[in-house]
């Protein structure tokens, strides 16, 4: 199952003691309640089935930090430790929980969300990877594949940061 749900597009950026309240308890709605409720809607079955593979999808932002951008930051931060301690409570089970986090994908999202500064977010993001190009949807393919594939069968707990080497984790 993968978790790939969030709220980025269309949030209105500010620093942190201005954030909109209601903004804050939308995005820890949907990014953390959200992934907390669809995992668990799933369990029974893959204890049933006799495992899986559960694939949160968490972001760079979490462990890079995102200025103007807080309640987005902390949501996919919350993601990765739920991906840790899901992975400590379902390991016996044979279910495996890993994150994805990957840096700004080039999406309609990403575009609404960096507004009339997106062109400028995209040299800037480029210039900072240790492979200097903008992510791609279809660069997250491999990595989903191999998390969700039995490839991965003692793999779990871990963030796989997919982000042109912007950051080591």
């Amino acid at each position: 199952m993968i978790n790939n749900a969030a709220l980025y597009a269309g949030l209105q950026g500010a620093r942190f003691e201005k954030l909109d309240e209601a903004q804050w308890d939308r995005v820890m709605q949907v990014n953390i309640k959200g992934t907390w409720l669809t995992s668990r809607a799933v369990v029974e079955y893959m204890r049933a089935s006799g495992g899986g593979s559960i694939i949160n999808i968490a972001s760079l932002a979490a462990v890079f930090g995102l200025p103007y951008g807080l309640d987005y930051v902390a949501s996919k931060a919350a993601v990765i430790g739920m991906t840790r301690g899901m992975a400590r409570e379902l390991g016996a089970d044979h279910i495996r929980v890993n994150a994805v986090a990957p840096s700004a994908v080039m999406t309609e999202g990403t575009e609404e969300f960096f507004g009339e500064k997106f062109e400028k977010a995209k040299a800037v993001i480029a210039a900072n990877q240790l492979i200097p190009r903008n992510l791609e949807s279809e660069d997250l393919t491999g990595t989903i594949i191999y998390l969700a594939s039995d490839a991965s069968q003692f793999v779990t707990g871990q963030t796989h940061m997919v982000d042109g080497g912007s950051w080591f984790l």
